[in-house]
């Protein structure tokens, strides 16, 4: 009888973490969907999702989006993820993204 070791265990749950990362959420397909129509910025981004829908419209004193905060995090993921590219941050205002093609 054939035992399982625990660096087993490890290959096994990264195999299933790959697939389940490869795999874009419904945020990350319109996310994508709006830099393929030439969206760049986070914040357009944002402000493009919330049209649509997706975020509501609350927004801090300084008038950002409340949701900008998710919409950057999820930018990040799909960076890791090899989807996109990060560009730049400009002044802590924004930040531009592009596709990784």
């Amino acid at each position: 009888m054939s035992q399982i070791s625990f660096d087993d265990l490890f290959q096994e749950e990264k195999k299933l973490e790959r697939t389940i990362s490869d795999t874009p959420s419904p945020l990350q397909n319109n996310i994508l969907e709006l830099v393929r129509r030439g969206e760049t910025s986070a914040l357009s981004i944002c402000e493009h999702l919330i049209k649509l829908g997706k975020f509501s419209d609350e927004r801090f004193s300084t008038n950002k989006p409340k949701a900008y905060g998710k919409i950057c995090l999820a930018l990040d993921k799909m960076t890791r993820d090899g989807l996109l590219i990060f560009v730049e941050d400009i002044d802590k205002k924004d930040r531009i993204y592009k596709l990784n093609c």
